[in-house]
């Protein structure tokens, strides 16, 4: 424990953050039951004052989301060509976001799945058109006290306290990294 980074933040009456989510994983990228996969890497960013002596979010929250990157499109676990997507894949669009409780954001989104061809894996690899569509997906950002920048650094530990003690990752739902930075408030 680094005690004079637990005093820095102990002290703190409000507390600013900027909180980033990263998803870097192997997704499904076409709809349904089709062999299609690819790697995403997805961005999601959440901005909010955390009050140290109440351990609640207070203000405005502030949320806004990268474009969608792939990569290594396959259909995995077969010897069939690669889906072929007829527009963009969007693993995660924000459309609202609220306070689920006074330590918690709620984050709705869709996700965007594009019309593509894919194989008619396992009877062969003649590719057929399937229709794309969207679902709705939820993502929770919670509050965080900053006394985890005074946690001992243990690697592989549920949360990763950066070396310079400036961040903190925790790893969250459906392969999403939530890495917190906080900064003293006003």
């Amino acid at each position: 424990m680094d005690l004079v980074v637990a005093q820095k933040w102990a002290t703190a009456t409000f507390v600013k953050y900027r909180v980033e989510g990263v998803h870097n994983a192997r997704a499904a990228v076409v709809r349904g039951d089709y062999p299609g996969n690819a790697d995403v890497l997805d961005r999601v960013t959440v901005e909010f004052t955390w009050d140290n002596k109440k351990g609640a979010i207070v203000g405005t929250v502030t949320v806004a989301d990268a474009k969608s990157d792939l990569s290594n499109i396959k259909s995995d676990k077969t010897n069939c060509p690669p889906p072929q997507l007829k527009d963009g894949y969007e693993h995660f669009q924000t459309v609202s976001h609220s306070l689920s409780s006074s330590e918690q954001v709620q984050i709705k989104g869709t996700r965007t799945f594009p019309a593509a061809s894919v194989s008619n894996y396992p009877a062969s690899c003649s590719m057929r058109a399937i229709p794309g569509g969207k679902e709705d997906v939820l993502l929770w950002v919670a509050g965080v006290g900053p006394e985890a920048l005074a946690m001992p650094i243990v690697p592989g530990g549920p949360i990763a306290v950066a070396p310079d003690r400036k961040s903190f990752s925790i790893k969250g739902a459906g392969n999403w990294v939530w890495t917190y930075t906080p900064t003293l408030g006003p």
